[in-house]
């Protein structure tokens, strides 16, 4: 397995078990990282679509757990994070891929709709951001990317939160970045089955949690 781009490092992964996660999830796992898998709600789906990413993963020989949490707890959060360095010792990256599809016309879209896509997608990715980010800059160095996923019929709150997703990355950037932890936003298509755009792989994924 050696001379793999993420060799030896630990990557947390937080999502909900979409078919666009398992190939993130996969793709990590062959570019030879071991893995931190959490959901993003206490949902028995999630539970079995993240373990069954997990078994993917084992497959492949990578060490891997899942913690089956609700990513708007911060209480919960905050012992997936310890949870993390209790296992390994150390987490290199943060992977937030909070996918929540919602195609609400404008002027269709309530505003608990629009709320509950903030919440998902950008209060959430915060959470564990500030929860790990912390343990990160601790040890001096990690990295945290964003993933937002691109539909054509993506409403407005989900586009929202992609926009802020890109400036919370930019104040981690400006906060922490002098102390070894780097943070930005990726966003990828998803096609119509769920699954990535075959435009679009997870190489800049794996391209920008390679470097230091």
């Amino acid at each position: 397995m050696s001379g793999q781009p993420l060799e030896g490092r630990v990557v947390a992964f937080i999502g909900t078990g979409s078919a666009s996660n398992r190939a993130l999830v996969v793709a990590l796992a062959e570019a030879g990282a071991d893995l931190a898998l959490a959901t993003t709600a206490n949902e028995q789906a999630q539970e079995f679509a993240m373990n069954s990413i997990a078994n993917e993963a084992w497959v492949i020989a990578r060490e891997q757990f899942v913690t089956v949490m609700d990513a708007l707890d911060d209480t919960a959060v905050t012992a997936f994070a310890e949870e993390v360095w209790d296992r390994y010792g150390r987490c290199d990256a943060l992977v937030c891929a909070h996918d929540r599809p919602s195609a609400v016309a404008l002027d269709e879209l309530a505003p608990h709709e629009f709320r509950d896509s903030a919440d998902a997608l950008l209060t959430a990715p915060f959470l564990a951001a500030q929860a790990l980010g912390r343990l990160m800059e601790r040890d001096g160095h990690g990295r945290i990317v964003f993933m937002s996923f691109e539909r054509p019929d993506s409403d407005a709150g989900v586009q929202a939160a992609a926009a802020g997703l890109a400036g919370l990355a930019a104040a981690i950037e400006r906060t922490w970045a002098g102390r070894g932890v780097h943070a930005m936003a990726l966003s990828l298509r998803v096609a119509a089955d769920g699954l990535l755009d075959p435009v679009d792989s997870p190489a800049g994924l794996i391209a920008a949690l390679a470097g230091r």
